[in-house]
């Protein structure tokens, strides 16, 4: 937490109050990813596991001095792709070298590799995120990326 600047512990503390349903001080684990994205971290769900995020409501609830240590940490965790990462991660799939990769290409990545997504988060993101796909059914993938990491994040849309 000492890492941590008193403008970034208020903007945790405001955010955390959110997420305080029953206004006692405590958020449940359950709400931990959606408070941390809400901070604008990205952190994994294996992540958020591991800090003491549930799947159940009701199994488990954090203080705020119990919540700012993790934040912290996540904060400082490099594991979190930036938009070079992914940029990157994509090109593999840009056989022309144009910006563009195939849209089923895309979706069988999201499917398939890293932490996978189901076929309904994928037709959510393709939605909301690809644009616009040609008469050839390619995409242009930075424009996704730069889609995907503006948000909004439709698990923190139904919270709300």
């Amino acid at each position: 937490m000492a890492d941590l600047k008193p403008n970034e512990v208020e903007q945790a503390r405001e955010h955390f109050e959110i997420y305080d349903m029953c206004a006692e001080g405590k958020v449940d684990c359950a709400d931990l990813g959606s408070l941390l994205r809400s901070l604008d971290l990205r952190p994994t769900n294996a992540t958020i596991e591991k800090n003491g995020g549930t799947q159940k409501r009701g199994e488990k609830k954090i203080t705020l001095e119990e919540f700012l240590p993790i934040y912290s940490q996540i904060k400082k965790d490099k594991d979190m792709g930036t938009h070079a990462d992914f940029l990157e991660g994509l090109k593999v799939y840009d056989k022309a070298e144009n910006g563009q990769m195939l849209e089923a290409e895309l979706a069988h990545v999201l499917l398939s590799l890293g932490e996978r997504l189901t076929d309904a988060e994928v037709d959510e993101i393709m939605q909301c995120c690809a644009g616009t796909v040609d008469e050839d059914g390619f995409i242009k993938y930075e424009n996704f990326i730069k889609n995907v990491l503006a948000g909004p994040f439709p698990e923190e849309q139904k919270d709300k």
